[in-house]
């Protein structure tokens, strides 16, 4: 879940840092386009994962912000289980999950991804409302951002035990 104090700079410290918040406002009012693409990525039938060695995930290169960003999201959708519908189910949801949406963000450089600035692209995608179901799963050169939907891809709240694996992955 997304935790401010977590990866940005207090604002009180260094004026000119800006909060995921902030970037994400500013994202969805100067980069809409951009911002609905990713939505329809990521309900779009090439971004479920496949079991074939030659599917890869739908790769979206996103605008500069001009923070020395040059970022890239990889969309993948995968099915739930049962077993973890179970879960999501004991742990007290009312929605019942359907897929898994993970976004990758990368930089085209190699540099480490800046975590604000990848916070920020997917709080701009997701509704404001949303956010608390997203997990932040951090890797050296990338970000991984993962929550549950259902069916009409609405979030699904869920404990971040169910992730704990996937840095291993």
């Amino acid at each position: 879940m997304f935790t401010d104090k977590k990866s940005l700079h207090s604002p009180a410290a260094d004026p000119t840092a800006h909060r995921a918040t902030d970037l994400a406002y500013d994202i969805a009012r100067s980069h809409p386009a951009t911002v609905e693409a990713l939505r329809g990525i990521i309900r779009h039938p090439r971004s479920l994962s496949r079991s074939t060695a030659t599917w890869r995930p739908p790769i979206k290169a996103l605008p500069r912000l001009g923070l020395g960003d040059d970022l890239t999201v990889a969309v993948t959708r995968r099915r739930v289980g049962p077993r973890a519908r179970a879960r999501i189910q004991g742990y007290g949801e009312k929605l019942a999950p359907s897929y898994l949406i993970e976004l990758r963000i990368t930089d085209r450089t190699g540099l480490p991804v800046d975590p604000r600035l990848s916070e920020a692209w997917v709080r701009a995608v997701l509704d404001e409302d949303s956010v608390d179901a997203v997990h932040e799963i951090p890797a050296p050169r990338s970000v991984n951002y993962v929550w549950l939907v259902d069916a009409t891809y609405t979030p699904v709240l869920s404990p971040s035990s169910m992730f704990a694996g996937l840095t291993a992955a």
